[in-house]
């Protein structure tokens, strides 16, 4: 162990600190994340903490290890959501009422208004991924089209998954591009703006969250201008009495031909598509705010009008009650 210690380790480069101390790397880690406990969990074990760490504009990538047993206890994060991916060892999660082993084939997510506790088991390292709450929740937004609630994620991110295992590349990949000297010190503030986005982008896309239902690609970059006009009119005013007329109006066109475009590029009309947001949005407020809003408001924000209504077209699209989707606290 004391000479696997000595190995080079991902973004060595950008050492933070390195130390036998336990308050001194409580001290240091919490500088660059939150206030924290942090406590040795056995006696045995030789405690050799270690942070590597590179802060770009609202991301920020580090490498950490303790060697030891530890337990770290930061309660809520409150500002950052963090994505801890193992390289060796397991580490046990709590995130509010979710809990895993985190394992090379397990990373975690780690919502930020969730109360946190963790173990990290002798040998554990991990590569981290910080992502500023307010910067997460905007590319939620533009992703999305429209204002959003709470998002929170699913604690378990499953390597395995070939979508997830396809982000866990390109994360990997962006350390591997830092550590070349080709990635977050460019100086060019637009492409490193954008590097960031698509990787949050990419990590709404994969992993579930209270968003997931509005975070669905379904409009290709070719899509004719009237479908880019009728589509955005559907976001912007789905809480709205709007109807077919309506969307066409604004499209700039006729009823019957936006149906047939809409029929072709997305297999349903619009229509459709207009009740498909709502029960979307409703969806992302069961998840979101289920704690502060009745299952009739949350009808009523979605723009549904008839209780009854909303409540058949929600089962048939999701399988289940809006009732049982707030009763699951998916996310809690």
């Amino acid at each position: 162990m004391a000479a696997d210690a000595y190995l080079k380790r991902p973004l060595d480069r950008f050492r933070s600190f390195e130390t036998k101390d336990v308050d001194e790397a409580r001290q240091i880690v919490g500088r660059h994340f939150c206030s924290h406990r942090l406590d040795r969990a056995s006696a045995s074990g030789r405690f050799d903490a270690c942070q590597n760490r590179l802060a770009g504009q609202r991301v920020s990538l580090n490498y950490i290890r303790y060697g030891a047993d530890v337990s770290i206890e930061p309660g809520e994060l409150t500002d950052f959501y963090l994505i801890q991916v193992p390289l060796r060892g397991s580490a046990d999660i709590t995130n509010g009422r979710q809990s895993l082993v985190s394992t090379p084939k397990l990373a975690s997510v780690l919502n930020p208004d969730r109360h946190t506790k963790m173990r990290w088991h002798a040998g554990c390292e991990q590569i981290l991924l910080q992502i500023d709450r307010a910067f997460l929740h905007a590319v939620a937004e533009k992703m999305a089209g429209l204002p959003l609630a709470r998002i929170r994620f699913a604690a378990g991110l499953d390597l395995a998954r070939t979508d997830v295992a396809a982000w866990s590349r390109c994360f990997r990949g962006l350390v591997q591009a830092v550590e070349a000297g080709e990635a977050f010190d460019s100086g060019d503030q637009r492409r490193q703006r954008l590097l960031e986005e698509a990787l949050v982008g990419s990590l709404l896309a994969c992993q579930a969250n209270t968003a997931s239902s509005l975070l669905e690609r379904r409009e290709s970059g070719a899509a004719p201008a009237i479908l880019k006009r009728a589509r955005t009119f559907i976001q912007e005013r789905f809480r709205d009495e709007i109807g077919l007329l309506d969307i066409s109006a604004h499209a700039g066109t006729t009823p019957r031909n936006l149906q047939i475009l809409f029929k072709r590029e997305y297999g349903a009309g619009p229509v459709q598509q207009l009740h498909d947001t709502r029960l979307a949005y409703a969806r992302h407020l069961l998840l979101a705010d289920a704690d502060s809003l009745s299952i009739a408001e949350i009808a009523e924000a979605s723009g549904h009008r008839h209780f009854g209504r909303f409540s058949v077209g929600y089962k048939k699209r999701f399988g289940e009650s809006p009732r049982d989707t707030r009763s699951a606290r998916l996310f809690s």
